[in-house]
């Protein structure tokens, strides 16, 4: 009879079989499988081994913490190391401040200083509160070096600015006659009264730098009285509508400065009226001519003799009441005083003691100044507004 029971077939092997010969069949199976290396590629590898092991040992004597016991001398060694690495940082950070930094810095300073004097000085008055003017603040600014500072432009902008101004300016600030006044910002505010086209002129040919020294006014003319010397009185040569200057003649005490007789007192100032004194009416003219025929012992003087006396104011008083025809004394008497003051220009021989009143039209915060120099001041004309007879005489000698 068989007793045994049968296998489950769940298990490979029986488990009531010896453990030894599962073993024994488990390691025949791995040997069966398990590679097989050759004796060149063994060695290879164990060289292989010996260089990486070679590697560790020298990184670990690196990486290795040393004693923590430092001697004397080291720690030494180690504090002047640091205070040496302190020192050259601070020469080196000291260096590049002091000799680059700080300087460029301080020419950055004053080229922003200096181009902010510029602005202020062009955009002022009524331009000082312009959106060009605060835009070229805020770019000075913002400048990181001195190139770019210099590189802006302001006389540019600033000289469009100011020629609009100035001509909206010059066409508001009119008289009747067509005429404005430029007021001059100088130490004694310099007035000229000019036509309104050649102020737009000026206008037109300036730059802002004058342009900003300017201020043109509706002119506020009088008319003062000033009793002349010839000398004082342009030569005697000054007519009704001669446009001059006034100057102010250096008190021989003080001295001489150029620079106060640079430029006239008074500018653009008209001569309405000019009346010279009357000892240049009073005649007393005497021609004679002789002449003597001699024939043998005869003598035959032939002499004749034209006298003209006369008094021109008397004349004038003359015809007024009714003695002398009053239309015919008058035609031939009108513009007496220039008639003879240009014929003693022309002959070159003149009264040099006469003197002459004149009524002069200058600015009304100019009348002062005019009464209270009267024996002091000199009417020049400028060669811009001369009179006929200067210009010819002009012409003659530089357009030979």
């Amino acid at each position: 009879m068989n007793n045994k029971k049968p296998k489950d077939p769940r298990y490979p092997y029986d488990y009531n079989e010896n453990t030894d010969k599962i073993k024994m069949k488990t390691h025949e199976q791995n040997e069966l499988y398990k590679p097989t290396l050759k004796n060149i590629e063994k060695e290879e590898i164990d060289e292989d081994l010996k260089i990486f092991e070679k590697i560790n040992n020298r990184i670990s004597k690196y990486l290795k913490p040393k004693s923590a016991e430092v001697t004397e001398d080291e720690k030494k060694k180690k504090i002047g190391i640091a205070l040496t690495t302190l020192i050259v940082v601070v020469l080196i950070i000291s260096s590049y401040y002091f000799l680059i930094y700080e300087p460029s810095q301080k020419s950055l300073d004053e080229a922003k200083t200096a181009k902010l004097n510029e602005l202020h000085s062009l955009y002022k008055g009524p331009l000082a509160s312009s959106s060009n003017a605060f835009t070229l603040e805020k770019k000075i600014e913002k400048a990181k070096t001195s190139s770019e500072v210099d590189a802006i432009n302001i006389v540019g902008p600033a000289t469009k600015d100011w020629r609009n101004f100035q001509k909206e300016s010059i066409n508001v600030n009119q008289d009747k006659f067509n005429r404005t006044m430029g007021v001059y910002e100088t130490e004694d505010n310099k007035s000229v009264v000019m036509p309104v086209g050649e102020a737009l002129k000026i206008v037109n040919n300036q730059g802002a730098s004058v342009l900003s020294n300017i201020e043109f006014k509706k002119p506020d003319t009088i008319s003062v009285p000033v009793l002349l010397s010839r000398l004082q009185a342009g030569a005697g040569l000054v007519s009704v509508g001669s446009v001059i200057d006034i100057y102010t003649q250096n008190n021989l005490n003080k001295s001489y400065d150029l620079e106060n007789t640079s430029t006239p007192a008074i500018s653009g100032c008209t001569v309405v009226s000019i009346m010279r004194c009357e000892e240049s009416g009073q005649i007393e003219s005497e021609y004679g001519y002789s002449q003597t025929l001699v024939n043998g012992n005869n003598t035959s003087p032939n002499e004749n003799t034209k006298t003209f006396t006369a008094n021109v104011i008397e004349m004038i008083k003359g015809s007024l009441a009714g003695g002398y025809n009053e239309e015919e004394t008058l035609k031939k008497l009108q513009d007496y005083g220039i008639k003879l003051a240009n014929c003693e220009r022309e002959i070159n021989l003149a009264e040099l003691d006469t003197q002459y009143l004149l009524l002069i039209e200058v600015p009304h915060d100019k009348v002062n100044y005019v009464i209270n120099n009267m024996e002091n001041i000199i009417l020049t004309l400028p060669t811009t507004d001369a009179p006929n007879w200067m210009v010819n005489e002009l012409m003659n000698t530089y357009n030979k």
